[in-house]
């Protein structure tokens, strides 16, 4: 069984290869062993957790096990795990766990743990377990440990298990749906993400549930660990068309706390059919997330289309009891990209759905600069308006839909925006093609609610388009000064019928 079967472009979703670059000194450090049969419960792990934010943060000292530390990215991605070694394999339950080795940018070893009856007990390590090909085969039989797991189901063939979930890298994690290429990826917490001196969370022992035979869900905890906090995770993976995760997890902040980042979320995007193509390339596209979505506590339905930035910027959706929002990939057809290697086409979306109140807060959008299809340039998190203190405590609870878009089917969405020189000199032309059930008896009464700060729009019209159900907005703005906040809907009978499309254009 193949050790990881990401495409290239998705085996550095979990983090940029800059940021993993920088955390190494950091990253390489070996964990106390672990201890045979000890009490586990999630309420014993927010006891670990808690007791963790009570002493000062200890920094992995540099060392450690660097046995294959030193592996370039193809000979990283030959390496197999031997499937006869997998967690469960000897059981009809159809789930599986392995595991991955201390190698090329994951170089840190961590306790795992397997958990039954209420007793954990550490995972066995074994050198044999890793078919480590060339001239690496025998440093591999030095390393002591884990450094990341992967689980298994059987998600697109009765007959074939497939990865449902990976957790490897500070605190990242990624999923995906039915038939679908790894993309995105998911962080514990984020913090100061996009901003200078961004700091990493990281996930420091798991422990897997035992699952029963003919079990639905497979559960996995986690305790993390960072200068500003600690934290206790649990998630219960359910997979099928889309793989849900219900996630529960309690911080305990060690320092005043106004920059974190909830349900974070990482993704690229380099260019797309709006904004042409950076440099020569004969894709049409290079994203693994082309928008923004929100539903707000409100009810109402945001599109924010991603751009890659000549500089960094972050935007703020404030909002109170957020419904969901999430990174979405709407362009689907291969003809979007052209690249038949990456199937960007085929990029999981991941919507986030609070369970209970979040407050008042704002979901945080971050856009980085980048010439590299390596890089995640992309963020987005909700970041709550109230700052946690130090020494309290904060619970949370949400689940992650990866697979396909949980917006309601009601309203017209968004389905490309397209920006370039207007006819008159100065002025700027969009375009947004909006398609939906509501506008499946044509155009009547449906007029344009659009709003510029930063600019005036000198005309507008909307006009039907060659596709059943889809109309085109379109108007001209001319800016007075070198940004311009732009919003659009359709309204029919002063209501909403679509959802409201945002953009930040800058000169």
């Amino acid at each position: 069984m193949e050790f990881a079967s990401v495409s290239r472009r998705g085996a550095l979703g979990t983090l940029s290869l800059g940021a993993l670059v920088a955390m190494l000194p950091r990253l390489v450090a070996a964990q106390p062993a672990p201890v045979e049969g000890e009490a586990f419960s999630p309420d014993i792990l927010r006891g670990l957790a808690e007791s963790l934010a009570k002493k000062p943060y200890r920094a992995p000292v540099a060392g450690g096990d660097k046995g294959l530390a030193g592996l370039s990215y193809d000979e990283y991605f030959r390496i197999r795990f031997r499937g006869e070694h997998a967690l469960w394999a000897e059981r009809p339950a159809p789930f599986r766990a392995e595991f991955f080795p201390p190698a090329y940018l994951y170089p840190r070893v961590f306790p795992i743990y397997e958990v039954e009856g209420g007793v954990a007990r550490p995972v066995p390590f074994d050198p044999e377990m890793f078919d480590v090909p060339g001239e690496h085969a025998g440093a591999a039989k030095a390393i002591g440990g884990f450094s990341g797991l992967r689980l298994l189901w059987p998600l697109n063939r009765a007959d074939k298990l497939d990865e449902i979930a990976v957790f490897q890298g500070a605190s990242y994690f990624r999923s995906l749906g039915r038939d679908q290429f790894y993309g995105l990826s998911s962080r514990g917490l984020a913090i100061g993400a996009g901003e200078p001196n961004e700091e990493f969370p990281s996930f420091e022992r798991f422990w897997l549930e035992r699952p029963d035979d003919g079990a639905e869900t497979v559960v996995v905890h986690a305790l993390m660990d960072s200068p500003s906090c600690t934290g206790a995770y649990s998630f219960t993976i359910r997979p099928g068309q889309a793989v849900t995760f219900d996630v529960t997890a309690t911080i305990f902040p060690r320092v005043k706390m106004t920059r974190m980042g909830v349900a974070a979320q990482s993704s690229m995007f380099l260019f797309n059919v709006s904004d042409g193509p950076r440099g020569d390339d004969f894709r049409t596209a290079v994203h693994d997330s082309d928008g923004l979505a929100m539903l707000t506590g409100t009810g109402e339905q945001i599109w924010r289309p991603l751009t890659n930035p000549t500089a960094h910027r972050l935007s703020y959706f404030q909002d109170e009891n957020p419904r969901g929002f999430g990174l979405v990939q709407r362009a689907r057809r291969l003809e979007d990209y052209g690249d038949l290697e990456a199937r960007y086409d085929l990029r999981p979306s991941l919507w986030v759905e609070p369970l209970g109140d979040w407050g008042k807060g704002a979901v945080v959008l971050a856009e980085l600069a980048t010439r590299k299809e390596s890089d995640d340039n992309i963020a987005v998190f909700w970041r709550p308006e109230k700052a946690w203190e130090a020494g309290s405590r904060v619970d949370l609870s949400y689940r992650l839909h990866w697979g396909g878009e949980r917006l309601g089917d009601g309203e017209a969405r968004v389905v490309r925006t397209r920006t370039g020189a207007d006819a008159q000199d100065g002025l700027r032309m969009f375009t947004i093609d909006l398609s939906g059930p509501m506008l499946a008896d044509g155009l009547d009464g449906v007029k344009l609610d659009i709003e510029a700060k930063g600019g005036e729009t000198t005309w507008s019209n909307i006009t039907p388009y060659p596709r059943a159900a889809t109309a085109r907005a379109a108007f001209g703005l001319k800016p007075t000064g070198k940004q311009a906040e732009l919003s659009l809907r359709l309204i029919r009978d002063g209501k909403p019928i679509s959802e409201t499309w945002r953009y930040l254009w800058t000169a």
